[in-house]
């Protein structure tokens, strides 16, 4: 974590030296939480698509919000009103939620209503005009931006270090399945803040073959990221089984925590959640540009492969302790998620903090934390123990989130000086 460098210069740009604090604002962490579960109702969306909508709803909501309090710079939408800053926050989420998910269009009304039922701020009926057009010009803004139509990678290249489709292995079946790699086009997406998807790309990965630091991290994967292998244990098990949720998941809900935590304001919360969640969806489109730049091929494969680069045992000589994603390797997507957004988070409160994670991995119980580091630190490292990452996967995943961050808090929206 590159806080001394990172959040110290990004503190002074984005105005977050003195965060003001008031009864906690929770109709943002309500809404926050609303639209991550809206986002993995079945047919669930994958942490790309679900975190561009976790971003929609983030700038609608700072937007409304900022409308009425006028305390920052506007994403995009700014104008200035009075009324209720609560009912517009509630309003700009539910609009945006209701135009992505119509299905959920039940739960999610009634979800408004127990929200405006407790609003204490001012005229209701004026925070719903301004939420309901904050949600209109972000859903309009971000209509063509490439997220569709979704193009799948299925090329059959047999190149050693050439990424190959993988099997959902391991598997209490042998009839492996081998998924098309998913969201080709994602690196292409317009950014929320970047210029550009290729901006932070890391360098090349290293050459497969007789090369020391790939052979360093390939031993690593065969030893650690396999239940059966020499120097895996019951804990590296459960810390990959435990972040093997999607990254923007844990990210949200340390920063709900925290926010409740520290007593947040209204305004504050709204900026927390628009700068994380842009950081979060902008490093998910930076780390896709390299994974389809680079092609790299993932563990195991590299690890059931023949010299040549054909894998003929049925990946039956390793296999990893997680299913393997369908998509190439390098970098790790989870690493720079989760980096992107404890970098934001550290930007607020600083590293050192007491937070408690959950997972939807049944059976793992939650984990508490003491400080983002930790947060970033075990994420990676789960990567690695699950066996679907090497080593520099996570290095150049989470220097991608650093950077991501860093130039979100600099050039996304901040309080006025």
């Amino acid at each position: 974590m590159k806080l001394n460098h990172y959040s110290l210069a990004a503190l002074a740009v984005a105005g977050l030296g003195a965060l003001a604090t008031q009864a906690s604002a929770d109709v943002i962490t309500d809404w926050n939480l609303i639209t991550v579960n809206a986002t993995k109702v079945a047919p669930a969306l994958n942490s790309n698509l679900g975190s561009r909508i976790d971003a929609i709803e983030a700038i609608a909501v700072y937007d409304a919000v900022n409308s009425i309090k006028q305390f920052g710079t506007a994403y995009h939408y700014f104008s200035p009103n009075t009324g209720s800053a609560q009912a517009a926050a509630a309003q700009a989420a539910h609009d945006v939620l209701v135009n992505y998910f119509p299905a959920q269009i039940t739960a999610l009304n009634s979800n408004l209503l127990v929200s405006l039922s407790n609003i204490t701020d001012g005229p209701v009926g004026n925070g719903q005009i301004v939420g309901s057009a904050a949600a209109q010009d972000i859903i309009a803004l971000r209509a063509s931006d490439g997220s569709t139509p979704n193009v799948v990678y299925t090329n059959t290249v047999t190149t050693p270090g050439a990424y190959q489709l993988t099997p959902n292995s391991p598997t209490v079946s042998s009839n492996f399945t081998f998924a098309a790699g998913i969201n080709e086009q994602w690196g292409t997406v317009t950014p929320f803040v970047l210029t550009n998807g290729s901006q932070f790309r890391p360098p090349a990965p290293p050459a497969v073959g007789n090369n020391k630091a790939y052979i360093l991290a390939l031993n690593q994967a065969r030893t650690t990221g396999a239940t059966n292998g020499v120097s895996h244990t019951d804990a590296q098990t459960h810390i990959a089984q435990f972040y093997k949720q999607d990254a923007e998941l844990t990210v949200n809900e340390a920063a709900r925590d925290l926010a409740q935590a520290n007593n947040l304001a209204l305004t504050n919360n709204a900026l927390l959640f628009a700068l994380l969640d842009i950081a979060v969806a902008d490093s998910r489109i930076a780390i896709w540009d390299a994974k389809y730049a680079y092609l790299y091929w993932r563990p195991i494969t590299a690890l059931n492969a023949s010299p040549s680069g054909v894998v003929t045992n049925g990946y039956t000589a390793w296999q990893p302790t997680i299913v393997t994603p369908n998509h190439p390797d390098y970098p790790s997507g989870h690493s720079g998620t989760v980096t992107a957004g404890s970098e934001i988070l550290a930007a607020f409160f600083g590293d050192v903090n007491t937070f408690t994670l959950h997972t939807t991995t049944a059976g793992e119980s939650p984990r508490t934390l003491t400080s983002l580091s930790q947060l970033e630190s075990e994420n990676g490292l789960s990567r690695i123990y699950g066996g679907i990452h090497y080593s520099f996967d996570n290095l150049e995943g989470q220097a991608v989130g650093a950077l991501v961050a860093a130039y979100t808090l600099a050039n996304g929206p901040h309080f006025n000086p």
